[in-house]
């Protein structure tokens, strides 16, 4: 029988060791302040031949094609979003390599890291990278407002309406079909 566990990752764990069978996350950047920590209790409380997996966004658009201006309302975002974070210990940039260290750190073997692209709008060729893109712009478009509004006012001092009219225009670009912008996606797991 599965049951699922819901609990605070950065807190001492309370269960016995080698107890699950599965320890999934999914970005969880900006949320762990201890990625180390979270590994070590994930290794130590995974039974042997369980799995974990990780799945996280770098929180920085990427392009392959320089389509992304250098002075983009999306960089600024992006920027924006990592300096507010800071300011209360925690980071929105993770890579495939950091999540691979901090588990081999632990103690994992066998670590395999994936690296996908998630499309932020409908410019990809392939049908089903445009599916996921239109799905990635939708929640973009239509949750860039709670990502921003609480960092952005508690953090960078600036106001509602600054931050409507510097949203409008992150909106634009990202519906623009010539700006081919994506969020990298690792994929780690033992």
């Amino acid at each position: 029988m599965s049951k699922f566990e819901v609990d605070d990752a950065e807190q001492t764990w309370t269960f016995p060791e080698n107890h699950f069978d599965l320890i999934h996350t999914r970005i969880m950047n900006g949320s762990l302040r201890n990625w180390e920590q979270y590994f070590q209790q994930s290794f130590k409380h995974c039974k042997p031949g369980g799995w974990v997996e990780s799945q996280e966004l770098d929180i920085i658009a990427y392009t392959d094609d320089d389509s992304i201006p250098s002075d983009s309302y999306i960089y600024k975002w992006c920027a924006n979003q990592e300096e507010a974070i800071q300011k209360i210990g925690l980071t929105l940039r993770i890579s495939g390599e950091k999540l691979r260290s901090w588990m081999q750190s632990a103690g994992f073997v066998n670590v395999t890291v994936h690296e996908f692209k998630v499309p932020i709008g409908t410019w990809p060729a392939d049908r089903k990278l445009r599916e996921l893109g239109a799905f990635q712009l939708v929640a973009m478009l239509d949750g860039i407002q709670g990502l921003t509004m609480a960092l952005w006012t508690r953090f960078l001092g600036w106001t509602e309406d600054e931050i409507e009219v510097f949203l409008a225009k992150i909106r634009a670009e990202w519906r623009d079909r010539k700006i081919h912008s994506y969020w990298p996606l690792y994929v780690e797991a033992i």
